[in-house]
């Protein structure tokens, strides 16, 4: 019986909503309104690709900068670190990877072929 009165009521309540929403007077723009919108979206379609293009001219040209700033720098380093040469032989490099990569497991089989190298 509650649940009756209580959709009674909002449906009630929604058409006196309603019925006010249809009463409201028409507003009524300014006699250039119109004409002012337009004007002012015809203006943004033009100016703002072009403040866009200019935005990512300028962002386009910054990373371009610091890429040829990266690069000469590489080339730098390349170029100096070539005037002091480090000369690494076979041996050092087999050893130095075999200290970091070797495992307690494999150690019988490196003891066995340095021994073998030594009688060589």
């Amino acid at each position: 019986m509650t649940m009756m009165t209580n959709n009674d009521r909002i449906e009630t309540e929604v058409r006196k909503t309603m019925e006010v929403l249809d009463n409201l007077p028409r507003l009524q723009a300014h006699y250039l309104f119109g004409a002012r919108v337009m004007e002012r979206i015809s203006h943004e379609t033009l100016t703002g690709p072009q403040e866009t293009v200019s935005a990512m001219r300028g962002v386009k040209l910054g990373l371009m900068v610091f890429l040829l700033i990266v690069n000469i720098g590489s080339a730098l380093v390349l170029m100096l670190s070539n005037g002091t040469e480090q000369t690494f032989s076979k041996q050092d490099t087999i050893e130095s990877l075999t200290n970091e990569y070797s495992s307690p497991a494999l150690s019988y089989y490196l003891d066995n072929d340095n021994i073998e190298e030594s009688n060589e």
